[in-house]
């Protein structure tokens, strides 16, 4: 009988083992999906890489200012890097010439905030849009090879790779957060050294705060950045107010939103009923706040076009799905995973942002009054950024909906245009001021710059939607023409089409 209990006690034990291990799997697989890293990767021909040395003619450069174009000029380019920038047409007969007459050239744009996850479908997007370098704000291992693979010669963008945010849970929370969420859970101060420290030591460029990390973390992890001199960057935590922030003095800000929603702790938590008051108070706070952030040399990234979209999901979904590229997303992430009802999805079925589906109408006013007043407060602030002349990246959250990767910089464009910024102002945002945030030789049209550049048949400083004109880009000194960016884009879309699981709707 003895012998009878024990056999039946290990085949419950090594059910309940494989039961475990096979829910596990199961979940990280879906994990994997959500994330993007199922979908096919685009098959892509090109043809060679053109000469080494060549000479763009005749066209007009966009001044180191991002605010004229000197007209009639010659760039070439040896080798990755910009040789010669002159008003000289002749050039030697063995120097290979395209000529750009009447066309624009400016540096390569930047997108200071996105999140490729396990999408590398997505480096090709970026650069069929113009997009030559971006700032991958949760990275990853996964990351870090593309980027060594892109130095090495991938097609791509350059990758600014900022480490797994960090985040403050207790054991099994944390666990679960760690893994389903790519964060790193510290809540010690030697638990930040150590995790600064590894980040460092793994080749990422820059360390993040989440939201979620406890105000002590937060605190050490500012002392720790500092003392191994890399950049802190990211959300401020819920757990800290705007003091703590300029104490730890991060670098950079993850988004405006940022900031309001700092605002909103001091307020007190506004709600649908008390909205107008908050705005009132950001009204009244946005000033003081931006004078804190220009005295500290802080920068930070838009994001407006997302903060925007919020309330428009909610009631509009179908008609922005219809207005987005939402063939070249990919369709692991925007159709988001059966472990959750929602996940990471964009689709109306499984959007994250929409309203809920037991929801009345009176609840579903109320959210709409409570997210339309979240956009405008978060507008407020930008604009006392930009009277103050806080320095402001164009950045997107690209891969959160409906922010399609290399297409959603084109929109934030507009965005910040419409909010205020001139058309110089915004290509100084994806331009020249990353770049000197980054410390990069991009961003400028100069002897000795990084060959990443952008050729438009408009000119954007007359028209900001001209950035879209795009007759060719240049990638560390290789050309892509129009024809071999339409390329990419087809290749995206074919293995889109092959890996999608719900049709897309007209």
């Amino acid at each position: 009988m003895t012998s009878k209990i024990g056999k039946w006690v290990f085949g419950i034990g090594v059910f309940l083992i494989v039961a475990t291990a096979a829910s596990y799997l199961f979940v990280d697989r879906e994990l994997d999906r959500m994330y993007g890293g199922h979908t096919q990767v685009a098959d892509l021909t090109l043809l060679d890489d053109g000469p080494a040395t060549y000479a763009l003619a005749n066209v007009n450069v966009l001044t180191p200012e991002a605010d004229n174009f000197v007209p009639n000029q010659t760039v070439v380019i040896s080798d990755g890097q910009i040789l010669s920038v002159t008003s000289k047409s002749v050039l030697r007969d063995d120097i290979p010439t395209v000529d750009g007459q009447g066309m624009f050239l400016v540096p390569g744009f930047t997108d200071s905030h996105v999140h490729t996850w396990q999408s590398e479908n997505d480096l090709l997007l970026y650069i069929a849009n113009g997009v030559t370098q971006i700032r991958e704000m949760n990275g990853s291992e996964e990351n870090l090879r593309w980027k060594r693979e892109i130095e090495n010669g991938r097609i791509g963008p350059d990758m600014f790779v900022v480490a797994p945010q960090l985040a403050t849970f207790e054991a099994l929370e944390g666990w679960f957060v760690g893994w389903t969420q790519n964060k790193t859970i510290v809540r010690t101060d030697e638990e930040v050294e150590q995790a600064v420290r590894s980040f460092q030591e793994q080749g990422y460029d820059a360390v993040k705060s989440s939201s979620y990390l406890s105000a002590d973390a937060y605190e050490a992890l500012g002392r720790v950045t500092k003392e191994r001199s890399i950049p802190l960057v990211g959300h401020i935590p819920v757990a800290a107010d705007l003091d703590d922030m300029l104490e730890a003095d991060p670098t950079a800000i993850a988004h405006v939103e940022e900031l309001m929603k700092a605002l909103d702790r001091e307020f007190g938590g506004y709600r649908h009923e008390n909205a107008q008051e908050f705005l009132q108070f950001v009204r009244g706070r946005s000033g003081a706040v931006a004078d804190r952030l220009k005295e500290k040399g802080m920068v930070v990234t838009s994001t407006l076009a997302l903060t925007d979209s919020f309330p428009m999901q909610k009631v509009k979904l179908h008609d922005l799905l219809r207005s987005a590229d939402l063939e070249y997303a990919n369709p692991g992430i925007t159709e988001g995973t059966v472990i959750t009802s929602r996940g990471m999805g964009w689709l109306p079925d499984v959007n994250i942002y929409r309203f809920g589906d037991d929801w009345d109408e009176e609840r579903r006013r109320e959210s709409l009054v409570y997210w339309t007043a979240y956009a405008e407060a978060i507008n407020i602030l930008f604009d006392a950024l930009l009277a103050k002349d806080v320095s402001i990246l164009a950045g997107t959250d690209a891969n959160v909906p409906v922010m399609v990767p290399g297409f959603s910089l084109h929109e934030e464009f507009k965005t910040l245009n419409d909010a205020g910024m001139s058309p110089a102002q915004v290509l100084a945002s994806a331009t020249t001021l990353p770049a000197e945030w980054a410390d990069t030789r991009t961003g400028h049209i100069r002897p000795g710059y990084k060959a990443n550049l952008v050729l438009l048949s408009g000119n954007p400083l007359l028209d900001i939607e001209e950035t879209q004109s795009i007759e060719m880009v240049v990638v560390d000194g290789r050309r892509f023409s129009r024809d071999d960016l339409d390329t990419m884009l087809n290749a995206v879309k074919a293995a889109n089409d092959q890996s999608r699981t719900v049709r897309l709707s007209n």
